[in-house]
């Protein structure tokens, strides 16, 4: 195996006064080989991607020897040009921002196909489409003339990697590609770019937090730590127990209560969420699951009053949810808080934290002059940090001041839709611990939205799984064994941990998701590819029935099946 890239004593950082945040940092990666490289965030992953392309942000110094082939890339000045696309590509984490909105896919990626020799606009339009459909992407001719916001999640990271293919390279630096991806997609695409690997000898170098990720697609994982590069089996499993231990009964009224609830998009085929009927109670925590396009998002919306709904009915405390904007409505809406997945989007940029946490307060009636600082103190944040901008903040201390401006309003539910997927493994369980603690110190119903079953199941009292808009399956959140639904079985085997007992887990059928029309006029939205199903399967929507005290299922070939059968298969 021949040697592409040398890194010999690297160290980064950001300014020349501070110490280097990667330092003796020493990386081999041969032709065709796979290495992994997990790390909490803000260790260095990015920065050391970002080096490898010589693209480093403005005021980041890179100290150290970095070959290609054994020639240094910084000698001539072209060096770093010749080298990007044909050499090292980069498939970022976010393919929105990695896809031009102003041109639609098959340009982009016959643009690729051209700089990497195509002799022409419709061979490279040929390429561009056996690319789509090698990704599987249904119909991939009618996709060349689409646009990138036009497409799911994990149709746009499919189509960009299809782009970067298309350059024909000879390293693949993968930063985070399946982090905002539920469990049966990014399963998907580990199964796509492992097989792409392997067929074109590409070697890669795959960047993500999720330990768990690493040996499914690495032949060497590494791990950063303490500003070094050690290898991932050398390094110790964080604890990760999330979840304080007393909890609140949970009985009398609900905090918050939807029946028959059913949100449709204007133009759209189908419902969004069709028919849902939940209760969230005090001091407990509900969490939904099911994979992208389901409805989760449209359901923690309608609950949160930032939508109004079809039909059907939401109550908090008893009272009607209230919509419009004078003062009771606002007032109402403000006992439900929403806790979104990207806090550094829903904070004013402009705004300072404690001005941000002291508006939220007066606009509840609460302000007073160390309100935020009580508030920072809550989430387990300092005072200093009252003064900055959210930029000035990780990840995980924005989504803390996400919480504690939430916690501002006083509110009596808590809805946190994906709050954890951007983050480690570390932060996603102080941030858990911390919304568990105050759960039960405030009394708080909460409904987490997820699509990690082992988050949902570690920090919920109850499980509730998602899929086309309809809830399939309700059980208690402990063990996972007590699925039964085949849609949340599939969850829990896309799973890193299960993926990784199967040999040659990536040779299985992969099959592109496309767009999520909602639930069917009838019959269940599974029929068709399930291993279960039977002729009344297609004729009409099984009631979500009793299967036993605590478990309701919408499935009536799985509810006739032993659990231990159904478990094994």
């Amino acid at each position: 195996m021949s040697e592409l890239l040398r890194c010999e004593g690297l160290a980064l950082g950001f300014t020349a006064a501070s110490a280097p945040l990667l330092h003796g940092v020493d990386l081999v990666i041969g032709e065709g080989e796979a290495v992994a490289l997990s790390g909490p965030s803000g260790c260095g992953k990015t920065l050391l991607a970002r080096a490898l392309l010589g693209l480093l942000p403005s005021g980041a110094w890179c100290d150290g020897r970095l070959l290609w082939e054994g020639r240094d890339p910084t000698t001539s000045a072209d060096g770093w040009k010749r080298l990007r696309g044909g050499g090292i590509s980069w498939l970022p984490q976010d393919p929105l921002g990695g896809l031009n909105p102003l041109l639609r896919v098959g340009e982009q990626v016959a643009e690729s196909a051209r700089l990497a020799g195509a002799a022409s606009r419709a061979e490279a339009r040929g390429i561009a489409a056996g690319l789509l459909a090698e990704m599987q992407l249904p119909d991939p001719e009618r996709l060349l003339d689409a646009w990138p916001h036009q497409l799911s999640g994990g149709m746009r990271q499919r189509a960009l990697l299809a782009a970067v293919l298309a350059r024909r390279p000879r390293l693949l630096l993968a930063d985070e590609p399946t982090s905002s991806l539920d469990a049966p997609l990014q399963r998907e695409l580990l199964a796509l770019l492992d097989r792409a690997r392997r067929a074109r000898g590409l070697a890669l170098l795959f960047i993500t937090h999720d330990r768990d990720l690493a040996p499914l697609v690495a032949d060497r994982c590494l791990e950063i730590r303490g500003g070094r590069l050690v290898a991932l089996s050398a390094v110790a499993t964080p604890n990760s127990d999330p979840v304080p231990a007393a909890r609140a009964p949970g009985i009398g009224e609900p905090a918050l209560a939807a029946a028959g609830l059913e949100v449709r998009y204007p133009g759209a085929r189908a419902f969004a969420v069709a028919g849902v009927d939940l209760e969230l109670h005090a001091g407990r925590a509900v969490g939904l699951v099911g994979g992208s396009g389901s409805g989760k998002s449209s359901l923690a919306r309608a609950l949160a009053g930032h939508l109004v709904p079809g039909a059907g009915t939401v109550t908090v405390a008893g009272l009607p949810q209230a919509h419009g904007d004078s003062a009771p409505a606002r007032a109402a809406r403000r006992r439900v808080q929403m806790l979104f997945q990207d806090a550094g989007a829903s904070l004013d940029p402009r705004q300072r934290v404690g001005d941000a946490l002291t508006e939220a307060a007066a606009a509840a009636g609460a302000a007073t002059e160390s309100v935020a600082v009580r508030l920072l103190a809550e989430v387990g944040l300092p005072a200093e940090l009252a003064a900055r901008h959210p930029h000035a903040l990780s990840g995980g201390q924005r989504q803390r001041v996400a919480l504690a401006r939430c916690l501002a309003a006083g509110p009596a539910v808590l809805i946190a839709d994906e709050p954890t997927s951007a983050l480690d493994a570390e932060a996603r369980d102080r941030i858990l611990t911390l919304l568990g603690t105050v759960m039960v110190s405030r009394g708080l119903a909460v409904l987490l939205v997820t699509h990690d079953v082992d988050t949902a199941s570690a920090f919920c009292d109850e499980l509730l799984v998602m899929h086309s808009g309809r809830i399939v399956e309700r059980a208690p959140a402990a063990p996972l064994a007590l699925l039964r639904h085949p849609h949340s079985r599939l969850l829990l085997a896309c799973r890193p941990a299960a993926l990784a007992a199967l040999p040659q887990w990536s040779e299985g059928p992969v099959r592109a998701r496309v767009e999520v029309g909602g639930a069917p006029s009838s019959g269940c939205p599974l029929a068709g590819g399930c291993p279960l199903q039977n002729a009344p399967c297609f004729k009409e929507l099984p009631p979500l029935a009793p299967l036993a005290p605590g478990h309701w299922l919408r499935c009536p070939p799985a509810s006739e099946l032993p659990s231990p059968q159904f478990i094994d298969t």
